[in-house]
């Protein structure tokens, strides 16, 4: 393994300029570090699941494959980097209380980060990232976990990252099985394999922003 085989300077930008807009919202501060650490994770996956989609979508332009690749694998190895590097702010507290300008600027640097590797690397844009169907599923699901879990749960407000990358994990395993049943008819496997990517790249992508919004919420303090 040599150094250029793990550096791609798309996916250190990608990684480090989310994660820092992320760290924008708590102003940088060394005492709030632990959102930083919460979101690399979740950053890393975001990555790896634009290049696996653009590199799927790139099947007929063999020269955009190996980009896709890169930000696909790196973005991980990048974000737990940071994790691993951060892992002792999990200890800290989050703090419900921040600037509603903060949560705006990091809100606003994390969309246009993702925006900017999807069209760096799809071959197709951001039209390849968008399925009106996926977004209303996750959403109505999630709306009917929150309405079950205020019936019977007072903890119901809390611990919403696992949840809803429990539904993304749900949505990725439907479509792959969807898939594999479809095999032989090309006109609906790729919808399938559509849904379990992006079910599971929409719910990562929630998860992110309520960390920056409701980080009370989103853990199980």
């Amino acid at each position: 393994m040599t150094l250029e085989s793990v550096l791609d300077a798309k996916s250190l930008v990608f990684v480090m300029g989310s994660l820092l807009s992320v760290a924008a919202v708590v102003r940088f501060r060394p005492s709030e570090c632990r959102l930083v650490a919460e979101a690399a994770l979740p950053v890393g996956l975001i990555g790896f699941l634009i290049g696996v989609i653009s590199m799927l979508a790139a099947e007929s332009k063999p020269s955009q494959i190996a980009p896709a690749v890169a930000i696909a694998i790196l973005t991980l190895v990048y974000a737990g980097i940071v994790r691993l590097l951060f892992v002792d702010s999990l200890k800290q507290d989050l703090l419900e209380a921040r600037s509603l300008l903060g949560k705006a600027a990091g809100t606003g640097g994390l969309v246009i980060m993702m925006i900017w590797a999807m069209t760096s690397v799809s071959p197709d844009g951001l039209t390849m990232f968008w399925h009106p169907h996926v977004a209303m599923v996750i959403t109505g699901v999630a709306l009917l976990v929150f309405l079950i879990g205020r019936f019977f749960d007072e903890g119901y407000a809390t611990d919403w990252a696992k949840k809803i990358l429990g539904l993304g994990w749900l949505g990725f395993a439907m479509g792959i099985v969807a898939a594999l049943s479809q095999l032989s008819t090309s006109t609906t496997l790729g919808p399938a394999i559509a849904f379990s990517f992006l079910s599971l790249l929409y719910s990562t992508v929630v998860v992110i922003l309520g960390l920056i919004w409701i980080p009370q919420a989103m853990t199980s303090e």
